[in-house]
């Protein structure tokens, strides 16, 4: 059986991931809780443990341009003190022990330098602090933290200043998309043992100014899909052995939800995606995470976006279908979607306005599937399943999208392909179904 989103895969991941490092930056002054975060998690996770931080000196400007000018000698001293003010702070927390961080600092815009060394590093996770629980105090450090975000290709943890080691309660903001999902299991290694994580969908019913039974089935509608949402969600997170997983639904601004459900349940981390669909989009970007950020009586975990292959992995699990209408994404897709189901016998039938609908082939082995993003055209390669050397190739031009479709289990079922005026439909005949078929023939 195919290993659903969040299952092997997962586990797969979460072993690579132990061999990164996690980066923990800090400015000036402070970040001693950001720096006791980052190595109690390097420390469980037996992950390398990397302190940052930039230095971003003010211009210095000649006395014959008006341009500013970089004058090396003050910068290498700026950085060579920052440098001993970090290993100073490890000395006084106690964290510069065998095996002692390594340092980096350097010259640069802060928010795209430690993007910058978090890509080289191939860091897993990034920590920084965002100071006392005061809008006051974090309007700075927020700004860093958000700035970071939006650059990096890691989830960003920001942690408060009255953080106390790992977090007993989680609360993530979900809207049901990829984006939450990737966010939620981004926690998941930074819970403790026994910890709860609350997952919180905010929503608004659909109102007019003037009573509508259509509207009013619509929210009934969405509202009895909900638990569904949720137990696909929950399955989309794999294994979380000794995590207490709790749901909740409320209505109204999803920040203003997300930090009442936060503030109720005591929580120690608010977790969100930095990137969703629809209202979530609108609710999460921009004002409404800063708003996390700032507000927050917690840590905070902001997550980025997953990869095109796992994001519509993910829409499958929790719709049952994805579709795709970028080109340079499509050879990708396409090479997931043969991985996870090569020799698989299939079914091949097309939609042509010339000819009608007609089956192509019937039994034969899925063994390839290429984009040619030249000639903007897709093949798919059969071959026989007794006789290898029995090979169908079917060539598709005009292509405007591909869609999969998958079952409950995250079984693909079928690859449709929409051309310009018709569609190709590929299904999956598996033994079951071909007994069956015989059995009733």
């Amino acid at each position: 059986m195919l290993a659903v989103p969040g299952d092997l895969s997962a586990r797969v991941a979460a072993r690579h991931a132990a061999h990164r490092p996690i980066l923990v930056a800090v400015g000036r002054t402070g970040g001693a809780q950001a720096l006791r975060t980052a190595h109690a998690i390097a420390l469980r996770d037996a992950s390398p443990l990397v302190v940052t931080s930039i230095v971003e000196p003010p211009p210095v400007y000649s006395a014959h341009m008006n341009s500013p000018v970089l004058l090396p000698l003050l910068v290498d001293q700026q950085v060579d003190e920052r440098r001993a003010s970090v290993h100073d702070r490890l000395h006084r927390l106690g964290l510069d022990q065998t095996p002692a961080p390594r340092v980096e600092v350097r010259y640069g815009e802060t928010g795209a330098a430690i993007a910058e060394i978090a890509g080289e590093l191939d860091a897993r996770l990034i920590v920084m602090g965002i100071g006392p629980y005061a809008v006051r105090h974090r309007v700075l450090s927020t700004g860093t933290v958000w700035e970071t975000c939006h650059r990096a290709k890691q989830p960003v943890l920001a942690v408060a200043e009255q953080a106390r080691g790992q977090a007993h309660t989680a609360v993530v903001a979900t809207d049901f998309s990829p984006e939450s999902i990737t966010a939620a299991r981004a926690a998941l290694p930074l819970l403790a043992d026994g910890a709860t994580l609350h997952l919180v969908h905010a929503w608004r019913r659909i109102a007019t100014a003037f009573p509508s039974a259509e509207l009013t089935q619509l929210n009934e509608r969405y509202a009895l899909s909900l638990p569904e949402q949720f137990h696909r969600f929950r399955t989309a997170l794999g294994e979380r052995e000794g995590i207490v997983v709790e749901t909740h639904t409320v209505e109204g601004a999803p920040a203003e939800v997300v930090l009442g459900v936060a503030q109720v349940k005591q929580a120690d981390l608010i977790v969100a995606g930095t990137h969703g669909r629809g209202m979530m989009q609108r609710w999460l970007l921009g004002s409404t995470s800063s708003a996390l950020l700032r507000a927050a009586g917690c840590s905070v975990l902001l997550a980025p976006a997953p990869g095109v292959t796992e994001r519509l992995a993910l829409v499958r699990h929790m719709d049952g279908t994805s579709s795709l209408r970028v080109p340079h994404a499509w050879e990708a897709e396409l090479s997931a979607f043969v991985r996870r189901n090569r020799d698989r016998p299939t079914m091949l039938e097309i939609d042509d306005p010339a000819i009608g609908a007609q089956v192509q082939e019937t039994g034969l082995a899925l063994v390839g599937a290429t984009y040619d993003s030249h000639d903007h055209r897709i093949a798919l390669m059969f071959a026989g399943r007794a006789r290898r050397d029995v090979h169908f190739t079917r060539t598709l031009g005009d292509v405007r999208a591909i869609s999969v479709s998958s079952d409950a289990r995250d079984v693909d079922r079928a690859l449709y392909i929409e051309s310009n005026g018709g569609g190709t439909l590929l299904t999956f005949l598996d033994e079951a179904h071909q007994q069956l078929a015989s059995a009733n023939a």
